[in-house]
């Protein structure tokens, strides 16, 4: 009696495992972000760079020979800006003034779920400004030119 006691105890713990075993799903979410100036005049500025709070990146005092209309711009970019905080700079892109130009920024994510069907997700926004309503700078190139005091 204590054998089949023992064994009834076993395969119940058993049966157990294996069904959280099957209730155990791993999800994975990937997303990625494109950010792109549409429309826009081409400029090349010289400016500090500086992070707000916030995490975005402003390009203050610039100073060009197209004359930029702004003291300050919204840095807007894919790529990792954080090396260049407190950096001074030379940026080439897009900026949208005097409301030419647009900027978009495109998300795509997707959460793939073990023995699921993977759940997709896009979502697109466009402004005409950037961080803190400044017009938005659209970073093609960045070229360092030393530090900002």
């Amino acid at each position: 009696m204590t054998t089949v006691r023992f064994a009834a105890l076993v395969i119940g713990v058993a049966a157990m495992g294996a069904g959280l075993a099957a209730q155990t799903q791993e999800t994975q979410t990937t997303t990625k972000t494109k950010i792109e100036v549409k429309g826009g005049k081409d400029v090349t500025a010289v400016g500090c760079v500086e992070r707000s709070s916030g995490g975005n990146f402003v390009l203050t005092d610039p100073g060009d020979a197209h004359a930029l209309a702004h003291p300050r711009y919204a840095l807007v970019s894919s790529q990792d800006l954080s090396k260049y905080d407190g950096k001074r700079i030379q940026v080439k892109g897009k900026a949208t003034t005097n409301g030419e130009g647009t900027v978009s920024v495109e998300s795509k994510s997707k959460t793939a779920v073990t023995d699921e069907k993977d759940q997709e997700s896009k979502t697109t926004t466009e402004a005409t400004t950037g961080a803190f309503d400044l017009p938005a700078l659209g970073v093609r190139s960045v070229k360092t030119l030393g530090s900002c005091k």
